[in-house]
């Protein structure tokens, strides 16, 4: 086993775990407030207000969805370390089935694990750099090769 991990998650990963989905919520109470006010007042609601409080019920859904599931990853030659801010857990990578990235949320990478560890039997990050909108993540293409290359030994 190598002495350091390597972190390949993003650095901002804590800010959009626990930043973003709070922030929706937020964003969402206070057009629904607004719109609430409007009707209570007898006042007809500005156009598309309706519609703003529908996109914003569906919006911290999806939030809570793609961000509170992100973990911080760091790897090392055979095993990938998995923290959820609170715990870290070692995953050997001869345990890990499949290596993707995400169709929906595309800078995000999917490792798909044979069994349940701690976390679960995925592991969603983004990598550092993630800003490739068309195009695979190189890391994609690193995490397939160090997983043959574990299950190899």
């Amino acid at each position: 086993m190598s002495a350091t991990p390597r972190v390949i998650s993003a650095a901002h990963t804590a800010l959009l775990k626990f930043g973003v989905p709070p922030l929706t919520l937020w964003q969402g109470v206070e057009v629904a407030v607004s719109w609430v006010r409007y009707r209570r007042l007898h006042d007809h609601p500005p156009s598309l207000s309706a519609a703003a409080v529908a996109v914003s019920l569906v919006a911290f859904p999806l939030a809570a969805w793609a961000c509170a599931r992100l973990k911080r990853v760091a790897l090392t030659d055979d095993a990938l370390f998995v923290s959820n801010f609170r715990r870290e857990i070692a995953i050997p990578l001869r345990d890990v089935v499949r290596v993707k990235q995400r169709f929906v949320f595309r800078s995000a990478i999917v490792v798909d694990l044979a069994r349940d560890h701690e976390f679960g039997a995925r592991i969603e990050f983004i990598p550092k750099n993630a800003h490739r909108w068309f195009w695979t993540h190189p890391l994609v293409d690193q995490l397939r090769d160090a997983v043959a290359a574990a299950k190899k030994i």
